[in-house]
């Protein structure tokens, strides 16, 4: 096995820990707009329900799921975050061979690892703007797709099509799908309730703002989630968790303006960095960028250091799978925020 650090962004206990000050965090790709009143409401409201076991079935979310996607409750399995779906798909169905992108989402390749897998990695090459190219992919028991992709920002499946793709199992990680006010183009949802080749994750991390409460479901043939379910332990989504995820489900305004929101900054973020010389940020549909650092004295780890000395933090992407230490990336914020980051990379590069 060759050396890859699984680590991720958003680890604000490790920064305060070691620099001790609070930091703007760019590494954690979560909505800046956060949670609205309801939903803070509605927590201190509800705090009493804590003392008691939460609904084992999670009804109430899963109903709530199953009428938002027009699909029935049967094809919708609950987990405790969409890495520990991860790790179930893999622990159930097993794999003796598995394909995987490379630069994605390192939680697929950890978890085929803990089951003693062999791994193929399809490269994702940067002069090519990081495309996925199906024809390249081979006979496989898993393929993993992060659809958009992360860090990349990139969609690797475009309008639905899946045909010439490889593998007995597809799952396709739709973190980030629900920035895409088309996503309804673009996501395999439907596909995977009929088809028992696909299994698609979602998760209320990422768009919902949500990532401590841990909440995320697949959607897949009912066979399959039958399947994974007698895998599941007990009571693994808690009582907020199911109760917030089912209310900002609900909120059309929510995710209407965030979607506008995220258009517009990301759209800000990434016409000011391309301005400053030594920086290339590429095209994302998403909540955040992937920058190269084009200027040779600089190194991921060096900038990141200095912004964080700034107080800002930023995700250094070296330890993904087919990127070095030329890359980085930053979340969407809000104008302020964004324009704070903005201003500390112009200085540090204009200096060095």
């Amino acid at each position: 096995m060759d050396h890859i650090d699984f680590l991720h962004g958003g680890n604000m206990y490790k920064v305060k820990c070691k620099y001790k000050k609070d930091v703007i965090d760019f590494s954690a790709n979560i909505n800046p707009l956060g949670l609205t009143h309801r939903v803070k409401k509605e927590l201190i409201e509800n705090w009493e329900w804590i003392l008691y076991y939460p609904d084992p079935e999670s009804k109430d979310l899963i109903r709530r799921i199953a009428r938002y996607w027009k699909i029935k409750e049967e094809n919708i399995l609950l987990g405790n975050g969409s890495s520990e779906l991860i790790y179930l798909i893999v622990s159930v169905f097993g794999s003796e061979r598995a394909l995987i992108p490379a630069p994605t989402f390192s939680e697929y390749e950890r978890a085929v690892r803990s089951i003693k897998s062999k791994i193929r990695f399809l490269i994702l090459k940067e002069k090519e703007g990081f495309v996925f190219n199906a024809t390249h992919s081979t006979k496989a028991d898993m393929l993993f797709i992060c659809n958009p992709n992360n860090p990349t920002g990139n969609l690797l499946l475009k309008n639905q099509r899946i045909e010439n793709l490889h593998g007995k199992l597809i799952i396709i990680d739709e973190a980030f799908m629900d920035f895409l006010p088309d996503e309804k183009r673009h996501t395999f949802i439907w596909r995977a309730t009929e088809d028992k080749k696909i299994i698609v994750l979602r998760t209320f991390t990422k768009f919902f703002a949500l990532p401590g409460l841990r909440i995320g479901y697949i959607v897949a043939h009912p066979d399959l989630i039958k399947f994974l379910k007698k895998a599941c332990s007990p009571w693994n989504i808690n009582v907020f968790a199911q109760l917030l995820a089912e209310i900002m489900l609900s909120d059309k305004e929510y995710i209407r303006r965030t979607r506008e929101f995220i258009r517009k900054e990301r759209d800000f973020l990434y016409n000011e960095i391309i301005k400053i010389k030594g920086l290339k940020p590429y095209p994302s549909v998403t909540n955040f960028l992937l920058v190269k650092i084009e200027n040779k004295k600089i190194s991921s780890s060096f900038l990141t250091r200095k912004l964080v000395q700034k107080g800002l933090l930023i995700r250094d992407c070296s330890n993904f799978r087919n990127l070095d230490d030329k890359y980085i990336r930053a979340a969407v914020r809000s104008r302020k925020e964004n324009i704070k980051l903005i201003e500390a990379l112009r200085e540090i590069l204009c200096k060095s």
